[in-house]
């Protein structure tokens, strides 16, 4: 009973400083993001390739010249020979059509007169593409890779191992942005975007933005044996309280999906942190070879995505329905696994920030948007299904009546 005291007591101080900060952050709108406002925040090319790009481009709109990019050299490849006075910044840059080996298009790529090159391949929750590291080293064989993750990751390419070193937007690239916001106090409006776009990035690698605050609950924890070992005997709980978070949630929706009438509903497997979260057929669905799916990108949760997988290659992708379901959703799109998906912006990554939003939501915000959603997929899937059946008795019908 004494340790329940102490988590209790350890639990309503640590609350009390989270409650104090966040009433700081809202009076100061520290909290405002314009990014996280306009749903940019997991867009790999548009938001983050992007804007890393234009603070590396010496003749960006930041007027600052070439004093980011000499920044991140610096720390990133400090012995790599690169002119950043005389340097071009591409986005998206083309290196040939896709072969064995060969082909692709490099996410931000640094190029200076004397031919050094600086690749950088970013990857927010997308998946490797066959090759890809191997394909940009071969493009340019002297040139510095440099492969960004969340998490300072490695490839899973084997292939890739010693061609690129690893960065990661957790440290390497907070720490930079860091660098370059103190060059930027003389500038306000390029300050604060800077701090706003640190600040995504500690949202999507989940950490507090306030460093004072973790300060004062550390120092709060250390205060003596006893809390530490209410924060450890806390801590040990933390990824059984996600599964409970989470069963509970996948309950709910597979109530959804059976109230709607779909079949053989599958859940997750509660030994893994990513992949599939729940799916469902329908005869519909299970003749043309798809199941609808939603299902993590990232591991611990993250990167919610939903829509139609082919499981097996054996029936050729729909372009119609892909067509039909990008009408309807203008952001959807489709790779090898997926006929088409859509992100789960609202909802994208089930860290405990997210999962609370969902738990304690008195209104079911989340399972009135989802529902939302599958009603609308669908409705597309089913006018799909529904418009091919017309035709082909359309055309069964002339066969028999040429006349007709």
């Amino acid at each position: 009973m004494e340790n329940i005291h102490q988590i209790n007591q350890l639990l309503n101080e640590t609350q009390t400083i989270s409650e104090s900060y966040k009433r700081v952050a809202d009076s100061t709108g520290e909290n405002f993001n314009i990014f996280s406002i306009l749903q940019m925040e997991s867009d790999e090319v548009g938001t983050h390739s992007r804007f890393l790009a234009e603070l590396l481009n010496r003749k960006g709109r930041h007027g600052q010249k070439d004093k980011f990019v000499k920044l991140f050299l610096n720390r990133f490849a400090p012995d790599h020979i690169f002119r950043t006075e005389k340097s071009e910044t591409y986005v998206e840059f083309h290196v040939g059509k896709v072969a064995k080996e060969a082909g692709g298009r490099i996410d931000i790529l640094l190029r200076d007169t004397d031919g050094n090159v600086v690749m950088i391949e970013n990857k927010i929750y997308a998946g490797e593409q066959y090759n890809q590291l191997l394909r940009y080293r071969n493009a340019f064989p002297s040139g510095k890779l440099l492969y960004l993750t969340l998490f300072g990751d490695d490839s899973a390419q084997k292939n890739a191992h010693g061609l690129y070193f690893p960065l990661s937007y957790e440290t390497d690239i907070i720490e930079w942005l860091e660098d370059c916001r103190k060059e930027s106090v003389a500038v306000p409006i390029l300050r604060e975007t800077i701090s706003q776009y640190i600040n995504l990035l500690k949202k999507l690698t989940h950490q507090n933005l306030n460093k004072k605050m973790n300060q004062d609950i550390i120092s709060r924890i250390l205060r003596d044996n006893a809390s530490l070992d209410s924060f450890r005997t806390l801590f040990d709980l933390h990824k059984d309280l996600k599964k409970e978070i989470i069963a509970s949630i996948v309950s709910r929706i597979k109530q959804m999906f059976e109230e709607r009438g779909f079949e053989n509903i599958q859940t997750m497997d509660f030994s893994k942190d990513k992949g599939r979260l729940i799916s469902f057929e329908t005869p519909a669905l299970k003749e043309r070879g798809l199941r609808f799916q939603m299902n993590f990108e990232g591991s611990n949760y993250s990167g919610l995505l939903l829509g139609f997988v082919n499981p097996t290659a054996s029936h050729p992708k729909d372009a119609e329905l892909i067509k039909m379901v990008k009408a309807e959703f203008p952001k959807a799109q489709q790779s090898d696994w997926w006929n088409v998906f859509l992100r789960y912006e609202e909802y994208r990554d089930w860290y405990f920030a997210g999962l609370s939003k969902i738990y304690f939501d008195e209104d079911d915000a989340f399972y009135s948007d989802l529902a939302n959603k599958v009603d609308r997929i669908m409705a597309v899937f089913n006018e799909r299904v529904n418009g091919t059946i017309a035709v082909a008795e359309l055309a069964a019908d002339t066969f028999e009546n040429p006349g007709i």
